[in-house]
């Protein structure tokens, strides 16, 4: 017998999805996957069993408002290495387990405490600590991805990641919800507790990344903001002690600089721009908020929802972010944006007919495919416009910046969903919450009315 041995050809073994470090953010992604819905979409089905009314599940969506504010906290994230544990594990890698320790603590607390219409404040402040670790984690997990790998495994690394991210959601949506219809919403928590046990076999396997350091005050950049900061004062001995301060110099290099080089390379088009980010998703968050409840409202078991919505609609969310990665590669960034928002405008329009219609598992379906399908999309191409504005010497400041943007005010509008479902009905909801995509899609005219701009300076300056 031959025992001739089997070595893969170059091509297939330097293949960038099999390299390690990208491998190692399916892992990761999982771990920042698995608790977003269940402090959301699935937290909201535990609090309707329970007796909770819509509005105030409506009102206890807020929850999701960590994941839109986390910029606040980022730069502390990004700065600080913990006590004891950075030492021993690293920076980023400390942080990493601080928080995944964390959920896990938070999502056996949410488990055993006792849930009524009544009384269901400590369940919600489980459900909040959970949220503001597990958008820490984000942050750390951002970070990680960015560090770890070079510039051309970056399109790899995030591809990988949102399909770890998605997996986990279809364990948190649609485990979780047939864990609790044949078992309890105890259980349910508790094994979803045990699935983050692969986002500590992630960190486990992770080597802490190359950090790029630079000197406090060194750049030019810093030095231009701590000279306009301390000119505010007269006294020139202030103004040393000031300049001289390490707290003022990790506060303009953590804080004030990775906001002021974003302004400083868009001019006031950075006000356009956040204004497009911050209305690009409402549409689609403010619909989704309450679609859990709808379904039920509708006469869906758990069981036909986790197969629906949080199986095979996840599957075509990932379908769509794949789609919409190609198409970025063959059009303009800013018409795929357009074709995205265009998209979730007719799929919300969608279940506001599927609202007045009878229970009906096919159109079901055929809605919750249609809708996934533009929102995989959507968010695809959303997440590459916002990487090709980052200046990667501030990466993990101002991507947090975007991504807490990105869902700010959709969390906040999808607030008062309930209130208006219960004043409006379904069907005028649905038809709101898709006009609510209106201004992104004029910001859009706007910013490629800039793009027409920057082109015509330019072959001015060739001529």
């Amino acid at each position: 017998m031959n025992n001739q041995k089997i070595t893969l050809s170059p091509k297939i073994k330097n293949f960038v999805y099999f390299q390690p470090e990208v491998l190692r953010m399916l892992l990761l992604g999982f771990s920042a996957g698995i608790p977003y819905l269940l402090v959301f979409g699935t937290f909201s089905l535990l609090l309707k069993d329970a007796g909770v009314s819509r509005s105030e599940i409506g009102f206890v969506s807020w929850i999701g408002l960590t994941y839109s504010i986390k910029v606040l906290w980022s730069p502390v994230v990004d700065n600080l290495k913990l006590p004891i544990i950075g030492k021993l594990f690293g920076k980023r890698k400390s942080w990493l387990l601080v928080t995944q320790v964390g959920i896990v603590a938070c999502l056996i607390g949410i488990s055993v405490s006792e849930v009524s219409a009544n009384n269901y404040t400590t369940v919600v402040w489980f459900a909040f600590f959970t949220a503001f670790l597990a958008a820490t984690q984000d942050i750390v997990i951002d970070a990680f991805r960015i560090e770890s790998n070079d510039d051309k495994k970056q399109g790899a690394a995030a591809a990988t990641y949102i399909m770890g991210y998605r997996m986990a959601m279809i364990v948190t949506g649609a485990g979780a919800l047939v864990l609790a219809e044949h078992y309890s919403w105890e259980t349910s928590y508790q094994i979803m507790a045990l699935c983050m046990g692969v986002g500590l076999l992630g960190w486990l396997l992770s080597p802490e990344p190359e950090h790029k350091f630079e000197p406090l005050g060194e750049s030019e950049l810093e030095q231009k903001i701590s000279e306009r900061l301390v000119s505010l004062f007269s006294n020139q001995n202030t103004q040393k002690k000031i300049q001289n301060s390490k707290a003022f110099q990790y506060f303009v290099k953590g804080i004030v600089s990775p906001f002021a080089d974003f302004f400083s390379r868009y001019k006031w088009w950075a006000l356009a721009i956040i204004a497009f980010i911050l209305t690009y998703r409402i549409s689609d968050i403010v619909m989704g908020t309450m679609a859990n409840v709808f379904y039920d409202d509708m006469g869906f078991t758990k069981s036909e929802i986790a197969a629906v919505s949080k199986v095979y609609g996840l599957v075509m969310t990932i379908v769509g972010a794949f789609i919409g990665g190609y198409v970025v590669n063959k059009v303009k960034i800013l018409n795929a944006l357009m074709w995205g928002i265009i998209l979730v405008i007719a799929t919300n329009l969608l279940f506001a007919y599927m609202s007045t219609q009878p229970k009906d598992l096919n159109f079901l379906v055929a809605v919750i495919s249609a809708d996934n399908l533009a929102g995989g999309f959507s968010m695809g191409v959303l997440l590459s416009y916002m990487a090709m504005l980052v200046n990667k010497d501030f990466t993990a400041t101002q991507y947090a910046l975007f991504s807490s943007l990105m869902t700010l005010t959709g969390k906040f509008v999808g607030g008062f969903s309930g209130v208006n479902i219960d004043s409006w009905g379904y069907p005028i909801f649905f038809t709101y919450s898709a006009f609510l995509g209106v201004p992104a899609m004029l910001l859009i005219f706007v910013l490629m009315y800039r793009e027409r701009k920057i082109k015509i300076e330019e072959t001015k300056k060739a001529e």
